[in-house]
């Protein structure tokens, strides 16, 4: 069944046409989106406030409950959800916003419904822009608004802004969270959104800011338009521009003031506790790969065994610029033979010093090309073989263009075998 008003559909290119020609960044607000008859239901059986929906990021109650669990809410949110699905729908929002391919969420991921009360503001942010799970790119913001009365007085305006890094110019749009209103808006680095406090006089103060919230991913991203992986980054806001030496404070200004510093506060706790993660997490990695490196083996063919792990050889076969190994022959052995790849990437022919029981030889690595290397061995069974390679060059995967490989690498081992 369409759930999307009739009116809406007809519109299609016309707000194809908004959703391209707007500023500060691509977005189109639709009044009545939906069916005013679903619209009433979604609005009758949005959920209630529960304390256990409304944790912040630092596990504190604050004033915005969030349910994801769309399906658990009732009839009318399931029935949502399975239209939200099909392909009129996303065929619908990818016409809008020329974007193919659409991706619905089945997690919510930071999306259903968001009720915020009064004092509860949202600083300029992008959003995220992997799923966490599938990692998908994340396109749009879907947000319909569930609000029967909103006057601009309360605030809770959602604001598009231009950079509000640069508060002096910075520029902004406000759209009006009422009934029915849906702002369908793409999610890139650029894509600043918040809205402003939500201030409730005393008649009005039981009433909250509800909506309804869904987030498109594609597969594929232009690559003009990827970055790395990010979680949401805010921008909170500094002084009132308008605040002047000699301004004598009130104490709507000292609430102002409190809030502003409190929500920074909050924020920088919230960023110095995820770099702790950040850098337990790291730390555990780089112990892993140290104990993967120490325990690392050349894969040989043949009668010998290695009695420690090899330096300079990383798991996937690549080879620093110097690696050192040693093998113990399990009986007479006579020659030790390499198959090694030297990359296109090197600037030019790749020059080993090869030294082994005591003898260097010198072998060079056409860039791309597959060598053979034979060295010549006399050693008995049970003899200690040492073994290091110095390279003359390393090239480096990320200067080729996105990738974050930053090892510097030599040449590839594709095999080696010991005879006896």
């Amino acid at each position: 069944m369409t759930l999307i008003s009739e009116n809406v559909l007809q519109k299609t290119q016309t707000y194809a046409a908004r959703f391209s020609a707007v500023e500060p960044f691509r977005h189109v607000v639709i009044d009545g989106f939906l069916r005013a008859d679903f619209c009433q239901s979604l609005r009758a059986d949005f959920p209630q406030f529960e304390d256990r929906h409304a944790l912040n990021e630092m596990g504190q109650v604050g004033g915005k409950a969030v349910r994801m669990d769309v399906r658990d809410i009732s009839e009318a949110y399931r029935q949502f959800d399975r239209y939200l699905q099909t392909p009129e729908f996303l065929g619908f929002v990818s016409e809008v916003t020329g974007i193919p391919d659409l991706l619905y969420d089945p997690d919510y991921v930071g999306g259903g419904t968001h009720e915020n009360r009064h004092g509860q503001g949202l600083d300029a942010h992008v959003d995220f822009n992997y799923h966490p799970r599938t990692k998908w790119h994340r396109r749009l913001n879907l947000i319909v608004y569930l609000n029967e009365e909103w006057d601009r007085s309360w605030g809770g305006e959602l604001e598009l802004h231009s950079d509000p890094w640069d508060a002096a110019n910075n520029r902004t749009i406000g759209v009006l969270p009422i009934m029915n209103t849906a702002v369908i808006f793409e999610t890139n680095e650029v894509s600043w959104h918040g809205f402003s406090e939500i201030r409730m006089p005393e008649s009005h103060r039981q009433t909250s800011r509800k909506s309804f919230a869904i987030y498109l991913y594609t597969r594929e991203r232009p690559a003009d338009e990827t970055a790395p992986p990010h979680a949401t980054i805010y921008v909170p806001e500094m002084m009132p521009l308008d605040w002047q030496v000699g301004r004598s404070l009130d104490d709507r200004d000292l609430r102002e003031l409190r809030n502003r510093f409190g929500r920074l506060r909050t924020q920088l706790r919230f960023l110095y506790d995820r770099e702790k993660q950040f850098g337990k997490q790291i730390a555990a990695m780089e112990h892993a790969i140290h104990e993967a490196r120490a325990s690392q083996r050349i894969e040989l063919q043949g009668y010998a065994t290695q009695p420690q792990g090899a330096v300079g050889l990383w798991p996937d076969g690549w080879v620093t610029d110097t690696l050192t190994a040693t093998f113990l022959p399990t009986r007479k052995a006579t020659n030790l033979t390499f198959l090694l790849w030297a990359p296109p990437q090197l600037a030019g022919d790749q020059e080993l010093q090869i030294t082994i029981s005591g003898k260097t030889y010198v072998q060079n690595l056409s860039p791309g090309a597959r060598t053979p290397v034979s060295l010549p061995l006399r050693a008995a069974k049970g003899a200690e073989i040492n073994l290091s390679i110095r390279a003359s060059r390393t090239w480096i995967p990320a200067g080729e263009g996105s990738s974050g490989d930053q090892r510097k690498l030599a040449y590839k081992l594709l095999s080696a075998s010991m005879d006896g």
